[in-house]
């Protein structure tokens, strides 16, 4: 019989984790036996450790006192050392990105009172210091073109550099400006501050400018000057950028339609914008021996050639000094030292230079002055006409960085002559990114006119004129007892702007401003006087004079503004022609002194596509049947004859800018070669800067303003202007080192 029951099942394991377990114990066990020998390590090593600590007792305690005590000095000033520079390391982030920021110009836009990349000239016939621009030379890593000249704005001689020997006629960098960034989160910006902001046209970038329209205004440009009225005109069309249209130009319509209030510069502002039109200290001893007529000349009323009977001129290295002889001061009739604006030709400067005659020149012979700007008057070549490898920024040590050196010297060409006559580069030479920058293209009437004035003890008055228009501005101070006087006569007399609470009065039209002062007969003085922004304003000493009423005045109440040109009506009357004169009456006098500055003439343009002009050129060219030339302009502006009869005064254009609520408009005082909120919107598009993966990133990139947002800080000072190269190198230049003003 078989067996019919199933094979019988292996037993089961009853813990079928054992084996596991087993060896998981074992594991377990060898586990501890060596954590068992790493305490046994661990605790010889605490024991030699404890020996060691002990050693190292013994060995302090056995040291004496006082090396205790250093050796513990040691190490608290090692860690308060890294302490102090961890601290000032976080409040120089928290000063440079809240308080204060340095900055360092990189352009002329702000000319000269700030100053980019330059060349300081001494004017090697009058000596007068002047700069030029020269930040065309770093548009590229490479310098492609090279600055070789500059005309002096005092005696306008064209200056050639000796860039090759002379280390100071090299070009510097820029002034370095500290900015406040806490300025304006405390208070709002004030008009004339030079502000720092992010521009609209390319927000990564930094533009420095004069404030000069302030929020919720309508800003008008015209003729020079700044016209702000209250309140905006609404954009049908604007779009996302804000409530405020574009900029209006039109014909000077003034009268139908006010542009508002002049706005006026305070004095010390007035001061650090001015330009230098004439320096008597500075006179070119080849002009002297030439007999080239000087520029300050004797003059009475109805003259046709200057009087010997008058103020006697005498000109030497050392400056011009005008006498009046005490029979001339009590003539019946005052004897005028008058200024005529004028300097020698190119031909004429070559004949000086050679020792011809220049006495037969006529010495009233005159031109306007204009908005001519020195640091704009810089004369420039292709690098390759001067160098055979060119400057580069590599190969600069950090020594020479420090001293302001960016580039490399590079290798000259053995054919320039460094210092030499500029003809050696015959047509390639060119004046100014303009190509016309030797002279002016806009007339200037708003003068300031300074006299290191002495008097006879008999002495009864002196009067100083500025003529505008035609109109003849007199300050009129008596010797006597020092009272100023300042009257308006343009064939009558005119009144000033009405004291508050008289404008209705009688008072108001017939007053003319009066002050005391401390000139008396028998001293010396400096005196000044200025006629700018509708204003008069008197300086005696330095030290501005307060008036009893309003020095200002509105110039359209007597002149229309489309009949505000220059007068000329022969040398017996020459009017603009000679527009700063000055009188002595009852006594003998001296000038020791005489200094013609002009004011800041504004561009009226509302582009950057067409040349900084005033002038409407299609309607000149139009009126004079070809295209007028720009040096045509300029030939106009040295013609008194023909003022009369030029058609480019009626052309000149007005241009409007409304600004709305937390806008804000900046201009260059460099106003020829500023790209600023007159011109910079739709420079996006031209600088391929409107592709941006951050639509917003350019979205007032059309706006003529900049929006508070952008606003980064105030400039306080200049800190660190380029230091000179000789006599020894780093030389600090204390002359610039100054509050921004």
């Amino acid at each position: 019989m078989t067996d019919s029951s199933p094979p019988s099942k292996p037993a089961s394991n009853p813990y079928p984790d054992s084996t596991e377990q087993a060896v998981g114990s074992r594991a377990s066990d060898d586990s501890q036996a060596g954590s068992n020998a790493n305490q046994d390590n661990a605790a010889g090593q605490d024991a030699a450790s404890d020996q060691e600590s002990a050693s190292a007792q013994e060995t302090w305690d056995a040291l004496p006192v006082t090396q205790q005590r250093a050796a513990v000095f040691r190490v608290q000033a090692g860690r308060e050392t890294m302490e102090a520079f961890v601290v000032a390391f976080v409040l120089a982030l928290l000063f440079r990105a809240f308080i204060a920021e340095a900055f360092v110009i990189p352009t002329g836009s702000m000319a000269p009172a700030l100053m980019g990349a330059h060349k300081d000239v001494f004017c090697d016939q009058c000596g007068q210091q002047f700069p030029i621009g020269a930040s065309l030379e770093f548009r590229s890593p490479d310098v492609e073109q090279v600055v070789v000249g500059g005309v002096c704005p005092n005696c306008r001689h064209i200056n050639s550099l000796d860039i090759a020997n002379t280390p100071d006629d090299t070009t510097f960098s820029g002034d370095r400006i500290l900015v406040s960034k806490f300025a304006y989160a405390i208070s709002d910006p004030d008009r004339w501050d030079v502000i720092v902001f992010k521009v609209p046209v390319n927000p990564k970038q930094n533009y420095i400018k004069r404030l000069v329209g302030l929020p919720n205004e309508t800003l008008t440009i015209l003729h020079g000057d700044v016209y702000a009225q209250p309140g905006v005109k609404t954009n049908d069309v604007a779009g996302d950028i804000g409530p405020i249209a574009g900029p209006v130009s039109g014909p000077d319509n003034r009268n139908s339609n006010s542009p508002g209030e002049i706005l006026r510069k305070p004095p010390s502002t007035l001061l650090a914008m001015k330009h230098v039109v004439y320096n008597s200290d500075h006179q070119a001893d080849s002009l002297i021996q030439a007999a080239y007529p000087a520029r300050l000349q004797p003059w009475k009323s109805g003259a046709t050639s200057p009087p010997e009977d008058s103020w006697q001129v005498t000109r030497s290295e050392a400056g011009l000094v005008a006498k009046l002889p005490e029979a001339a001061a009590k003539s019946k009739s005052p004897n005028w030292l008058r200024y005529y604006h004028r300097w020698p030709s190119s031909q004429q400067w070559q004949q000086a230079i050679a020792g011809q005659s220049l006495a037969s020149l006529d010495p009233y012979r005159s031109r306007l002055v204009t908005d001519f700007h020195a640091y704009d008057a810089y004369l420039f070549v292709d690098a390759d006409r001067v160098y055979d490898l060119k400057p580069s920024p590599i190969r600069v040590s950090k020594y020479k960085r420090l001293l302001g050196q960016t580039h490399s010297e590079g290798v000259f060409r053995p054919d320039f002559e460094s210092g030499g006559d500029l003809s050696q580069f015959r047509n390639n030479l060119r004046y100014g990114s303009t190509g016309h920058a030797t002279e002016g293209m806009h007339w200037v009437g708003d003068l300031i006119v300074e006299a290191d004035l002495e008097t006879a003890p008999g002495a009864k008055s002196v009067t100083m004129e500025i003529v505008e228009a035609g109109v003849r501005y007199h300050c009129q101070i008596n010797l006597e007892d020092g009272l100023a006087t300042m009257t308006i006569n343009d064939g009558q007399e005119r009144s000033f702007d009405p004291a508050s609470g008289e404008a209705n009065s009688d008072n108001a039209a017939t007053s003319n401003p009066q002050a005391s002062t401390s000139i008396r007969a028998g001293s010396r003085h400096s005196v000044r006087f200025s006629n700018c922004d509708n204003q008069l304003v008197l300086w005696v000493d330095d030290e501005v004079i307060e008036f009893d009423r309003p020095t200002t005045f509105n110039v359209s109440s007597f002149l229309p503004f489309q009949d505000v040109q220059p007068i000329y009506n022969g040398p017996g009357d020459p009017g603009d022609a000679s527009p700063v004169g000055i009188t002595v009456r009852g006594g003998a006098a001296t000038i020791h002194q005489m200094t013609i500055d002009r004011d800041k003439y504004y561009i009226a343009t509302n582009t950057s596509q067409e040349a900084m002009l005033d002038y409407d050129m299609q309607q000149l060219s139009d009126f004079a049947g070809v295209a007028v030339r720009q040096q045509e302009i300029q030939a106009v502006m040295g013609e008194p004859t023909v003022w009369s009869e030029f058609p480019g005064w009626a052309s000149r254009r007005r241009v409007s800018f409304p600004i709305g609520e937390d806008q804000f408009f900046p201009m260059g005082d460099n106003s020829p070669e500023s790209l600023d909120a007159r011109c910079w919107a739709g420079t996006k598009e031209k600088y391929g800067r409107d592709r941006s993966v951050d639509p917003d990133s350019y979205r007032f990139a059309n706006a003529s303003y900049v929006p508070r947002d952008l606003l980064v800080g105030k400039a306080l000072a200049i800190f660190w202007p380029h230091p000179w190269r000789s006599p020894v190198p780093m030389t600090p230049n204390f002359q610039r080192m100054r509050l921004i003003r």
